[in-house]
């Protein structure tokens, strides 16, 4: 009978095995959802074990140690299966005795209780994940914007606390090494990134647009270029400011405008030009700069948002992931278009070739000659195609579709997205003849003063306002003509047109974007009269000031000079008597009046005459060098010279 058993349990052995999946699952514990996949392994091996085990008794009425026993001896005599096999290597704990690889029957049994009490997973060593004593204080050095490497925060640690009488060890920097692998990766980074970094790196939200349609929500933001061009005005070279307007269901860039720096006239250039082109938008979200939120934009009734009927959403301060659509926009459409120019100037140029090209172009500016930079005009027409190839391109945040020419598989294009919406039934809303003049003219409400309206420092004047004196009234203005304004009543009713200076004379009017260009001139100049004189304070040095007078004064060129030795110098005054002698001395006059002509045009002249007459080798009068020098630095003359350049009028400096 003992010798049945045995042949029918090797034969049992050998037919297969009954795997863990034979039982029934049941809901995983607490402490089976913290297990590791090597502990899960290693459970399901045991629990594969003991089953064979659970059949080798039932069914060959052995007792369970000769199950194990006859299980390991045929184990060892090769006579099992692969899978039985892997499964003996797997159920046994790495930690123990390395030995031939199988379980010995001591290691079976300590299974079979282990099983009894429901838990088959091999202990795993955990990490102490209590919290030193000593941590705080470290975290005070480690924790820092300056972001120190962990040897210095650990020197400057130790140089505070090392000799003090803490309440606890010291630890070591191998110690300090574990403690911060233990702490989370956002949390070992508070400090030594500011909250708007840490945006970076902590969860967000992933916002869907797949309900949203063209129009819905638009997106502006302002970007400086990173290559130079040359300035319209003087063409001398700088960044231009471009804003961008994104529409959010599409991608699609549907307006933009390039100007001198970001305000709100580019905003309204930007806004003005998708408008008229894609139609209004129903939601316009931006950040909170100066040129998203003035009046020209947000008055109720008068400003752009009311003409259009949209509502401005601001996103929240320092928050650019909440604007990622018209931020990357910047990246592809922006920042690669610079790459191709050779004026680059980010990041990623090469110093050396950098460097080269300012030189070129400084040394044009300075001596003359041909400036290797785009010109304006030109410009213009590279942002026009940059913004043309953005939107034939295809999109990754776009559903896709078969390419019509190539029949494989890709993402739409922001055009494509946009005329697919439009042949589902959806068109956009688009501006009537009148309504676009109202786009270009901005409202502000003003108050009536006898005919007269005060607007950005100029007067405009019609006899039709006379019943309206102290009342207020809309305004409405051409950004870029100063002539006229278009005056309508509380309600918006048209009234009349007020001409400028139609009751004065001798007045040149200058119109809101030549007021902006003057005022961003003159800003500039006092910066730059800051920083000049900082460094002539850096250059020549100055002591500190103190609350008291020393006794001793040093003065440059007479060297040091005691308060008695100034104080024996003063003397009193006499008063002098006036003599014949002195009367022509005294009759001179003490400054020079320089008489002005009364009409701009014959001032214009008079300067002209005299510049040709320096031009030409000629020695004019003082009074007429005195003319000359003043009236050339004049605001007036000033605005005349720059009309007349963008007319073609006069040449730029450096070609004379």
């Amino acid at each position: 009978m003992a010798a049945i058993r045995t042949q029918a349990a090797q034969h049992l052995i050998g037919a297969g095995s009954i795997t863990a999946t034979d039982r029934p699952s049941a809901k995983p514990s607490q402490r089976e959802l913290l297990e590791t996949d090597a502990q899960r392994l290693t459970a399901d091996a045991r629990k594969g074990i003991l089953t064979t085990l659970d059949r080798l008794t039932a069914q060959c009425h052995i007792s369970r140690e000769a199950a194990m026993i006859t299980l390991l001896t045929e184990a060892k005599a090769g006579k099992l299966d692969d899978h039985m096999v892997m499964m003996l290597k797997a159920a046994r704990d790495e930690r123990g005795r390395k030995g031939d690889g199988f379980p010995s029957v001591r290691t079976l049994k300590r299974w079979l209780a282990m099983g009894k009490a429901g838990d088959l997973a091999p202990k795993k060593v955990q990490p102490d994940f209590t919290i030193p004593a000593w941590a705080k204080p470290f975290l005070g050095f480690y924790q820092l914007p300056q972001k120190p490497s962990v040897e210095l925060a650990y020197r400057e640690f130790e140089k505070a606390y090392r000799m003090r009488d803490n309440g606890w060890s010291f630890p070591t920097i191998h110690q300090v090494r574990r403690f911060l692998g233990k702490l989370g990766n956002v949390s070992r980074e508070v400090g030594r990134m500011g909250p708007r970094e840490l945006k970076n790196i902590r969860p967000f939200v992933r916002r869907t647009f797949d309900q949203l349609q063209p129009n819905d929500v638009w997106s502006a933001d302002g970007h400086t270029f990173d290559a130079e061009v040359q300035h319209p005005l003087h063409g001398r070279p700088f960044r231009p400011e471009i804003t961008t307007i994104i529409d959010i269901a599409t991608r699609m860039a549907v307006g933009f405008s390039v100007g001198l720096a970001e305000s709100s006239l580019a905003v309204l250039e930007a806004i003005s030009h998708a408008a008229i082109n894609r139609g209004a938008p129903a939601i316009f979200y931006v950040d909170n700069g100066s040129g998203y939120d003035n009046q020209l934009l947000k008055r109720e009734g008068t400003g752009l948002k009311g003409l259009l009927g949209f509502e401005v959403t601001h996103s929240l301060p320092y928050n650019s992931q909440a604007k990622g659509v018209i931020e990357r926009s910047h990246q592809t459409i922006w920042i690669q278009g610079a790459k191709l120019l050779p004026s680059f100037i980010g990041a990623s140029m090469d110093r050396e070739a950098r460097l080269a090209q300012y030189k070129i172009t400084r040394a044009a500016v300075r001596k003359g000659g041909v400036m290797p930079l785009m010109g304006w005009e030109s410009f213009v027409q590279f942002c026009t195609q940059r913004v043309d190839e953005y939107n034939d391109k295809p999109h990754r945040s776009l559903a896709q579709i078969n390419d019509p020419v190539t029949g494989k598989r890709r993402h739409m294009s922001p055009r494509e997205a946009y005329e697919s919406h439009r042949a589902s039934g959806w068109e956009p809303v688009m501006l009537t003849a009148a309504e676009t003049q109202n786009v270009f003219r901005p409202r502000v409400e003003r108050t009536v003063s006898r005919g007269e309206i005060a607007l950005f420092n100029n007067r405009y004047f019609s006899g039709l306002l006379e019943e309206f004196h102290g009342e207020q009234v809309q305004v409405a203005f051409d950004i870029h003509d100063a002539q006229h304004v278009w005056v309508h009543d509380i309600d918006g009713r048209f009234i009349c047109t007020a001409e400028f200076g139609a009751n004065q004379r001798h007045y040149m009017p200058m119109s809101f974007v030549e007021q902006a260009r003057e005022k961003r001139a003159d800003a500039r100049l006092k910066r730059l009269d800051a920083h000049r004189d900082e460094i002539e304070a850096e250059r020549h040095g100055a002591p500190a000031l103190t609350i008291e007078t020393p006794d001793t004064l040093t003065i440059p060129g007479f060297g040091e000079v005691s308060r008695a030795a100034l104080d024996a110098r003063v003397i009193d005054v006499q008063a002098v008597e006036v003599t014949p002698e002195l009367q022509p001395v005294l009759a001179m006059p003490v400054a020079t009046v320089i008489e002005m002509p009364e009409d701009e045009e014959q001032r214009v002249r008079r300067w002209h005459a005299i510049d040709q007459l320096i031009n030409e080798g000629g020695t004019p009068t003082e009074k007429d060098m005195k003319f000359h020098e003043l009236y050339g630095e004049s605001k007036e003359f000033t605005a005349r010279k720059r009309r007349e350049q963008e007319a073609g009028e006069w040449q730029l400096a450096g070609q004379r």
